[in-house]
């Protein structure tokens, strides 16, 4: 199973041959929840059988459908899902991603994927990773204001103690000098020499934190772009922030030992520090918006906009989370809108708005409908 990143995301919008089938449905964690997601997917998969019936006789379209069986049919697969689960299918690729957030159930079969629901989930604007740390541990987060989620922070690059980023040498004599403290009960004391000064302790540490660091930007921090919270004892902040190069390390933190925290506890105390920053920045969005509108630089309406973001003025693209628009963009000049017993496969109009949008560089938010500035739908901000 795949990794849902930005890089993931793009091969999808380029699953462009249809038919393209893409369902969302919320999943549960643990039982007795979880026993009814597969017929929930069954259930949604059902809307598919006109196309099954229309496609009979192609073969590699039937073995999509044999797959979305298999799937349903898999029971350790749906004792291991999280709050989400999305799926999407061409003849040549079926993709499962479960998701750390709840979407609403969707069934879709169009000329291309349905992403929308997957923008929300991977902007940045409000998910993070939270880098909890000692001087001897580590652990990496992610997740947003309703869920924290441990990330893998294993492998051959990456140290799971201090011990473990040191050479041979000095990792031997730190474990010899933890026995000797194991079984005298002696604390650290700075007139004391075991063979390790104070200044080779920190040195330590400090080649520790170097390779932490180096292994949450090049694993997780480059792929995703999120922004990373800090959680650790206000002299490790220091320690930490004077060696690290991640570029995404927010200048605010958790400052406590929070390795001894719930993850019910970690979560709210990240969230007191995101929090500000998210709805800041979302809140300027919103003013840009209705600052551009002035200076005819913002738009509402959709035709309107799929002019603009074919001509690639459009730099940034609000639009409103859960609202679908039936329908599809065909051309520059062409949007077709369709009432909602149309027989057509059809994607929404808002779907194909933000594909386009990124496709031409610009940025998409998605926006709860209580923050959304219009009511069409969609809002931009353009660069000219």
């Amino acid at each position: 199973m795949a990794t849902l990143t930005a890089k993931q995301l793009d091969t999808l919008m380029g699953y462009q041959e249809p038919p393209v089938f893409s369902v969302y449905m919320p999943t549960h964690r643990s039982h007795p929840d979880n026993a009814q997601d597969p017929d929930v997917f069954k259930k949604l998969i059902q809307q598919f059988d006109p196309v099954k019936e229309e496609y009979a006789r192609d073969k590699d379209v039937q073995t999509i459908f044999s797959k979305f069986e298999r799937l349903a049919e898999d029971y350790q697969f749906w004792q291991h899902t999280k709050e989400g689960l999305a799926v999407f299918a061409t003849k040549e690729s079926f993709d499962v991603y479960r998701l750390p957030r709840r979407v609403r159930p969707l069934a879709i079969v169009a000329d291309s994927a349905h992403t929308k629901p997957l923008l929300k989930y991977l902007q940045t604007s409000d998910r993070y990773h939270v880098l909890v740390l000692t001087t001897n541990t580590a652990q990496l987060y992610e997740g947003n204001r309703y869920r924290l989620d441990e990330v893998d922070l294993s492998g051959p690059d990456v140290p799971e103690s201090m011990i473990d980023a040191l050479d041979h040498e000095l990792r031997d004599l730190h474990a010899t000098l933890a026995a000797y403290r194991t079984a005298t009960g002696e604390k650290w004391d700075m007139g004391q020499n075991h063979g390790l000064k104070k200044t080779d302790i920190d040195n330590d540490i400090d080649q520790f934190f170097r390779a932490v660091d180096r292994a949450v930007i090049l694993k997780y921090s480059v792929p995703t772009q999120l922004p990373l919270i800090l959680a650790a004892l206000p002299e490790h902040h220091h320690l930490f922030r004077r060696v690290s190069r991640n570029q995404l390390l927010m200048e605010e933190g958790v400052m406590i030992n929070a390795s001894v925290l719930s993850e019910e506890e970690l979560r709210k105390a990240a969230n007191e520090v995101f929090e500000p920053h998210y709805n800041a920045r979302l809140d300027q969005l919103i003013a840009e918006y209705r600052h551009a509108t002035t200076k005819r630089l913002g738009a509402d309406d959709i035709g309107e906009i799929v002019k603009d973001a074919y001509d690639g003025k459009v730099g940034a693209l609000l639009i409103e989370e859960d609202r679908v628009i039936p329908g599809r963009i065909l051309d520059r000049d062409n949007v077709v809108f369709h009432t909602d017993d149309t027989q057509d496969r059809v994607d929404d109009v808002l779907d194909d708005l933000a594909e386009l949008v990124l496709r031409q560089g610009g940025e998409v938010w998605v926006v709860p409908e209580g923050k959304m500035p219009s009511n069409t739908g969609a809002a931009t901000i353009n660069r000219f």
